[in-house]
């Protein structure tokens, strides 16, 4: 009986969990209570935009609430911390596509920012502060859809967001074969 309690509790907890994640997915599609907005979604904004088009080699992602630039060239790689002083711990699936951006000789789409596993655990936060940026394409790892079960289909006008499964996926989705 004690393991059926502590699932009904794990069960109890994942729901709340999830109607907190719908309720600020709503706040950033704008269909949350205004006032409320107003101050959850302007409390931590951000100084950075991602205006123009990245460089070839250059990779914009969002980590514990700090947005990075990670650029390649000639073999070499750097990261910048553009909110802060902080370092990445997670940016495998980045340095792969700004490998293949500066190999192809091709930059991302204007305004994208890619997203791994590890960066997508606190959905909500991070797509608003991808909002805040003016990020217009967020790739994201298929796992992470299951954060966006009943939120707003307006989320999906303010950006395109693009699941992927695998890394291989992804370099062929940011950059596909022209025949």
């Amino acid at each position: 009986m004690s393991e059926l309690s502590e699932l009904i509790q794990i069960n109890k907890n994942i729901e709340k969990q999830n109607e907190e994640i719908i309720r600020l997915l709503k706040i950033i599609a704008g269909e949350g209570d205004d006032e409320y907005v107003e101050l959850e979604v302007h409390q931590d904004t951000v100084d950075v935009t991602l205006d123009g088009n990245p460089l070839v080699g250059e990779v914009y992602f969002i980590e514990d609430k700090n947005v990075f630039r990670l650029s390649v060239k000639n073999n070499d790689f750097s990261i910048d911390n553009l909110t802060g002083s902080l370092r990445p711990s997670y940016y495998t699936c980045q340095h792969l596509v700004a490998n293949e951006s500066y190999k192809q000789k091709k930059e991302l789409p204007p305004a994208t920012v890619i997203l791994s596993k590890e960066q997508s655990t606190n959905l909500p936060e991070t797509l608003r502060m991808c909002m805040d940026i003016g990020a217009k394409n967020v790739f994201l790892p298929w796992s992470s859809m299951t954060q966006l079960i009943g939120a707003p289909e307006n989320l999906m006008k303010i950006m395109k967001l693009d699941f992927y499964k695998s890394e291989k996926q992804l370099i062929e989705k940011i950059f596909p074969e022209s025949d």
